[in-house]
């Protein structure tokens, strides 16, 4: 008898497709509006890029009060209402008129579309459906939001093409409405409500083993306020800002800084799309060695890819570099994406997982919301990315340290 498919993975499948969607034209497509608006309303480049900013503080700002309503209601009902708020959001961007409209609908109203809609309800559904192969289902949910840049990035460069940038978000829009209102009914919030247990065991040792596999060492389950007053939760949180300052950097300035040193809008697009394609190899690889090899280690490599990364795109000039630029980043900081999560469950466990997720988002806010607007800035006043670029290659090596100090997981103490 044919066996059937363990239905956490299809929860893993239509999250997936609900970041691929989410990220590809939410996160991924923003440089490819950006040089258009600036065109149509003469806004400087710190201006437009505010809007990028002003997304990552309502990112930190939401993150607290998304993980607390996941822990209390369930990851379902708050990615449906994610999908309709980011459906409206996108839409309404047609209306928008000055930089205050552009700030409030695409820095506020559809960012917390996608806070609900996104990674903290989908990785906590997850973490449930999944022990021993955690890593493994994160790294296939972090697919999705890697192909959704290398899909969505060149079809909306296509869309402002031919149809203008109003019609484009419009349209977007209505795609969001089309497929994640209906998927985000195939969540269960654990395998208990359908008789099941983790990763689709049949019984569990007394270890919690299947099959003579080698359990992962996990932490208790912490409290919010337990995690918080561990060292591990601050230096990871440190380490998430110093990656996410660099990740959100690239991915709202690459696009303009490659079109200004003499490569195509089109050529641009499509490299900041392969960079969240090649992102895979790493979502994939490292997620899947997360199950086995300490995450700490696997950390370590990441950064450092991502710094070096950085280093080749700031000295740039032909496409054989950008290459090698794409591959060092993409695959550095797609490692990241189902390590993070999963290591978060590993040391803090799954009972408060939303809340604790939930509050490392405003650490990383600031990240994002100083970074491309600074680098804005200092382009504006030197008309060069080169000291922002700069900036942005040492702090991965220094997220590498931080990860160095974590204790082993299970041996996680408070810091007061």
């Amino acid at each position: 008898m044919k066996k059937k498919v363990f239905y956490g993975w299809w929860i893993v499948i239509a999250t997936n497709i609900i970041c691929m969607l989410g990220f590809g034209t939410w996160l991924y497509s923003f440089g490819v509006f950006f040089k258009p608006m600036m065109a149509e309303f003469g806004w400087s480049r710190a201006q437009t890029a505010g809007a990028a900013s002003l997304r990552s503080i309502e990112g930190g700002v939401a993150g607290p009060l998304v993980g607390f309503l996941v822990d209390r209601y369930g990851g379902r009902w708050i990615i449906f209402t994610g999908g309709v708020i980011s459906g409206l959001g996108f839409a309404a961007m047609f209306f928008v008129n000055s930089l205050v409209g552009f700030y409030l609908f695409y820095g506020l109203f559809l960012s917390v579309g996608m806070s609900f809609m996104l990674y903290i309800p989908s990785y906590t559904v997850i973490a449930k459906w999944f022990q021993r192969k955690l890593s493994r289902a994160l790294s296939i949910l972090a697919v999705g939001a890697g192909l959704g840049g290398l899909i969505f990035t060149p079809i909306s460069s296509i869309l402002i093409q031919h149809l203008g940038w109003r019609f484009a978000f419009l349209a977007i829009g209505i795609v969001v409405w089309l497929i994640v209102l209906p998927l985000s009914m195939v969540i269960r919030e654990k395998p208990s409500v359908m008789g099941l247990l983790p990763d689709g065991d049949a019984e569990k040792a007394p270890d919690g083993t299947e099959s003579g596999s080698k359990p992962v060492e996990q932490g208790r389950d912490f409290t919010l306020k337990e995690a918080m007053l561990s060292s591990s939760f601050w230096l990871l949180s440190v380490a998430m800002f110093c990656q996410s300052m660099a990740h959100s950097v690239v991915f709202v300035h690459a696009v303009p800084h490659l079109t200004d040193i003499g490569f195509s809008a089109p050529q641009a697009a499509f490299s900041v799309g392969l960079i969240t394609m090649v992102s895979v190899v790493g979502r994939l690889s490292f997620g899947y060695l997360g199950d086995f090899i300490d995450k700490r280690r696997l950390f370590t490599v990441s950064y450092a890819m991502i710094g070096l990364g950085v280093v080749v795109l700031r000295m740039a000039d032909t496409m054989p570099l950008v290459y090698l630029f794409i591959a060092l980043f993409g695959i550095g900081y797609g490692a990241n994406v189902p390590l993070m999560p999963a290591i978060r469950a590993q040391y803090f466990g799954r009972a408060s997982l939303g809340k604790i997720q939930g509050f490392m988002t405003p650490v990383t806010m600031v990240a994002g919301a100083t970074g491309p607007i600074t680098a804005g800035y200092l382009f504006d006043q030197s008309g060069s990315y080169s000291f922002s670029f700069l900036i942005i290659s040492v702090l991965p090596f220094l997220a590498a340290v931080l990860v160095s100090f974590l204790p082993p997981a299970g041996r996680v103490h408070g810091i007061a």
